[in-house]
C-alpha cells in the first residue's frame, strides 16, 4: 500500500500514534513531554496541523511509546500492543522472545 499524498501518510501515522497512546494509558501531552518535545507537538500531529512529523520527532515519539519507529510508518498491519511490550522488554528479553519466535514457527513448519 502506498500513500496518495503527504496529508494520507499524516493520517496513518496519527492513528498508529494515538492507537499506542489510548493502550499505553497516557496522552499526547504526556508523551511529548517525556520525548522532550514541545508541549503540543504530539496534539498537533493527531490533529492534523502538523501533516508529516520529521523522522527525529517520530522516533523520539516511538522510543517514549516503546515502538519501532517505522511501525508509525508502515501501512502494514500490525499489533501495537505486542510491539509495545516486546520493546519494554531488555536486549536480552528481545532475545529470547526472537528465539522462541523461531521455535514457534520451525515447528509450524514442521506440522505442514
Amino acid at each position: 500500500m502506498h500513500f496518495k499524498d503527504d496529508a494520507e501518510l499524516g493520517k496513518h501515522i496519527a492513528s498508529k500514534i494515538a492507537a499506542l497512546i489510548e493502550e499505553q494509558g497516557t496522552n499526547p501531552g504526556a508523551v511529548a513531554r517525556e520525548a522532550g518535545l514541545g508541549v503540543t507537538s504530539v496534539r498537533d500531529i493527531l490533529s492534523g496541523r502538523a501533516k508529516t512529523p520529521n523522522v527525529a520527532t517520530l522516533v523520539k515519539i516511538a522510543h517514549v511509546l516503546h515502538a519501532d519507529p517505522g511501525d508509525l510508518i508502515t501501512p502494514m498491519q500490525s499489533d501495537p500492543q505486542a510491539n509495545a511490550l516486546y520493546f519494554a522488554l531488555d536486549e536480552d528479553n528481545q532475545r529470547r522472545v526472537r528465539a522462541i519466535m523461531r521455535a514457534l514457527l520451525s515447528d509450524q513448519e514442521a506440522r505442514g
